[in-house]
């Protein structure tokens, strides 16, 4: 405990002494990473020492509600990007295990509420990320934009297995994501909404068409639409966003 949680806290607190002292340089939010990733685990391994039944989830939902608390008030006293990047980390983590908690049985039987959940999360990184624009937690904004459109997407895409009215509906996603990211002007979402388009169509064609007209045609014709997504997903890269990267 004392050299993970009661190092972690030491190392958070000299890191809040230097950025208050020393705001322009940077050796206090690298202080601040390390104790970052020392807390939550020294959290873990309190409950384990004061021997916390870890069958329910609820006392690591509160321990980890409580470091998301513990950060937003850091964040709000010292507005570091360090500080908002361990809050959200630790805000999410809460938030999975209090629902998991809820529940109280295994996952596997609700991997429609998590999937949905998954999406909730991933919208909001990117509306963090367009509210971050400009201010001082703007070094996010690429990791705010990949993560955040990486889970809506992929927990989306989890969904087109089972429905077919999923399986239509995830094509408007997809190029809604192409649409998005060159209104934000950002190649994370660009790359990961690309990604999966291409995923999708892969996944449609050897689900409809691949019995009916062969692989080997089915693969030429993928070829063919991989190759007109590069050059869409390039067209956009050009033409919106590399041109506002300054």
């Amino acid at each position: 405990v004392a050299v993970t949680l009661g190092l972690g806290f030491l190392l958070t607190a000299i890191g809040t002494v230097l950025l208050k002292q020393k705001p322009e340089e940077k050796i206090g939010p690298v202080f601040h990473a390390i104790g970052g990733m020392l807390i939550p685990g020294g959290a873990v391994v309190l409950l384990n020492e004061l021997n916390i039944d870890f069958a329910s989830l609820w006392p690591v939902a509160l321990t980890f509600g409580t470091i998301f608390l513990f950060y937003m008030l850091l964040d709000w006293m010292q507005k570091n990007a360090v500080l908002t990047f361990f809050a959200i980390a630790n805000g999410t983590a809460f938030i999975y295990l209090l629902v998991q908690s809820i529940i109280d049985e295994p996952f596997y039987l609700h991997d429609d509420l998590y999937a949905y959940l998954t999406m909730i999360i991933g919208a909001s990184y990117l509306l963090l990320a367009y509210a971050f624009r400009g201010g001082w937690n703007k070094q996010l904004l690429g990791a705010l934009n990949f993560f955040g459109s990486l889970g809506f997407l992929a927990a989306g895409f989890s969904r087109v297995f089972d429905s077919q009215p999923w399986q239509m509906f995830y094509f408007l996603i997809v190029i809604g994501g192409l649409f998005l990211s060159a209104y934000l002007r950002t190649r994370a979402i660009l790359l990961v909404s690309t990604l999966f388009l291409i995923a999708h169509v892969s996944y449609i064609t050897g689900e409809y068409f691949a019995d009916s007209i062969g692989w080997p045609v089915a693969l030429i014709i993928l070829g063919f639409v991989f190759i007109g997504l590069g050059y869409v997903s390039i067209t956009i890269n050009k033409k919106y966003i590399k041109q506002a990267t300054p």
